[in-house]
């Protein structure tokens, strides 16, 4: 038997909710990402545009610069302190009185935007080779990045308007920062509604199949299709096609079981009178025990005729006639009916309990159900046993259980479902107890019109329990 890891495996659903949460989280992830990588470029053009509008406005307002941030390649000239004395430029520089700005200054003095000489002082570090051309570049200061835009004046002084990457690592990590909640967020969201989402789209399928199993087992009706999905139509006019089939041939067995039945029921009378008519005590004694064996035949002719007519009645289902009455009637009327069999082999057959419990449903099934459980405990219960019957009613007082209990053989494991199943037999052929095979099945089909239950299990005491479970109140 398929276990439930094996059926959620070939789910539909599960697949479907698998297939798009995939879809689902890559075109997330996806647009998380494209989002993310957007920012990224956006805030590293915004900066570059930035630099560039400084230096523009620089160059083209003809922003004073000092001679001072010229380099090292131009014309060396002499300048005087304010005591005359001469300032001689050193180790390739200008000296100056005013401090220089370094770029240096963006980590040492926490500056945002900083403007200095493309050419470092003494004891810096050279960032920009002497012969660069002017434009946006990333240089790596104090082990950060920094982004730096080189630019000319009119008086061809070169000069450099550098911001450090800290704002642009900021704004990405708020950007990555918000992306990833985007991303969860829309997966906490989006994850829960596909499942729901499926579930909603099975559950007319998942109904109809409720429907199906709440059905009658002779109830072979077409499925109405108009509530599922389109792409069912094709599979449910099969199911209604085999429906029709089975249907057909059910018909013709149950007419077929029938019409023997009856067929054999008025010759089997004309024989029973003919048979009865004749006094064994008038025959010798060899043909009266053949007459007793022939009348024991005829018996048992009967009664196979009956069940099958009974059985072929039960297929064919009838309208119930629902009625208040007690299950202690019931008994007590099955009691004087079949009483005759205990009483020949010295069975006691008696009620357990008061039994007198109400029940609405219909009395011809009850009675058939109690008859045949009854009569079956007495053919396989041995002589000097015991057969009590007994009901109780659930603490909600919903429904009622009809018991049957006997200290016959029991059953095996393997014969306790398959008894129910029409002509099958414990042991066979070669079984030494005589039937026919339909009671039990019998007893199924009545339980099923009244909705009710059976279960057989083996007594600890020995012998067999019949319980049938029946609505107390039945509105079907």
């Amino acid at each position: 038997m398929e276990g439930n890891k094996g059926k959620l495996i070939r789910s539909l659903r599960l697949k479907l909710c698998v297939a798009l949460t995939i879809i689902g989280i890559v075109y997330t992830g996806f647009s998380c990402y494209r989002s993310y990588n957007k920012t990224k470029i956006e805030a590293a053009s915004f900066i570059d545009e930035e630099l560039a509008q400084i230096a523009s406005v620089i160059v083209n307002y003809d922003v004073m610069l000092p001679k001072s941030w010229e380099g090292p390649s131009l014309r060396r000239r002499i300048f005087r302190d304010l005591n005359g004395n001469l300032l001689f430029p050193h180790h390739g520089s200008q000296s100056s009185l005013l401090p220089m700005p370094s770029l240096n200054d963006l980590f040492d003095k926490h500056q945002e935007i900083m403007v200095a000489p493309l050419f470092a002082q003494p004891g810096e570090t050279f960032y920009f080779p002497s012969m660069i051309e002017d434009g946006i570049y990333t240089v790596l200061i104090k082990d950060k990045r920094v982004r730096a835009y080189v630019s000319t004046n009119k008086a061809g002084i070169r000069f450099v308007v550098a911001r450090s990457y800290d704002l642009l690592d900021e704004v990405v990590n708020q950007a990555l920062l918000h992306s990833l909640s985007e991303f969860l967020l829309l997966l906490i969201i989006y994850v829960p509604s596909t499942i729901f989402l499926v579930n909603v789209i099975f559950r007319p399928v998942k109904k109809v199949a409720s429907e199906l199993d709440a059905r009658k087992h002779n109830d072979l009706s077409p499925i109405r299709a108009t509530k599922l999905p389109s792409e069912l139509d094709i599979f449910i006019e099969s199911i209604n096609r085999l429906f029709t089939k089975t249907q057909g041939v059910m018909q013709n067995e149950r007419r077929f079981i029938a019409d023997a039945a009856h067929e054999l029921r008025t010759p089997l009378t004309a024989i029973s009178l003919q048979a009865q008519a004749i006094h064994e005590g008038d025959l010798p004694h060899e043909e009266a025990e053949k007459m007793s064996q022939l009348k024991q035949a005829i018996a048992r002719q009967r009664t196979l005729t009956n069940n099958l007519l009974e059985y072929a009645r039960s297929q064919c289902g009838h309208v119930l006639k629902l009625q208040n009455f007690s299950i202690k009637e019931i008994f007590v009327e099955v009691i004087d009916e079949i009483g005759f069999i205990a009483d020949r082999k010295n069975i006691d057959l008696g009620l357990e309990g008061e039994c007198d419990i109400q029940v609405y449903t219909d009395r011809t099934n009850v009675k058939t159900i109690v008859t045949n459980l009854v009569s079956n405990a007495l053919k396989y219960t041995p002589d000097g046993g015991r057969c009590d019957l007994s009901c109780s009613e659930s603490a909600d007082k919903k429904v009622v259980t009809i018991y049957v209990d006997d200290t016959g053989p029991g059953l095996l494991q393997k014969d306790l479902d398959l008894v129910f199943n029409a002509f099958y037999r414990v042991g066979g052929d070669s079984a030494k107890v005589e039937g026919t095979g339909l009671g039990l099945s019998i007893v199924k089909s009545a339980c099923d019109e009244i909705n009710g239950r059976i279960e057989l299990s083996n007594r600890n005491k020995g012998g067999l329990r019949a319980a049938v479970t029946i609505p107390k109140r039945n509105f079907a």
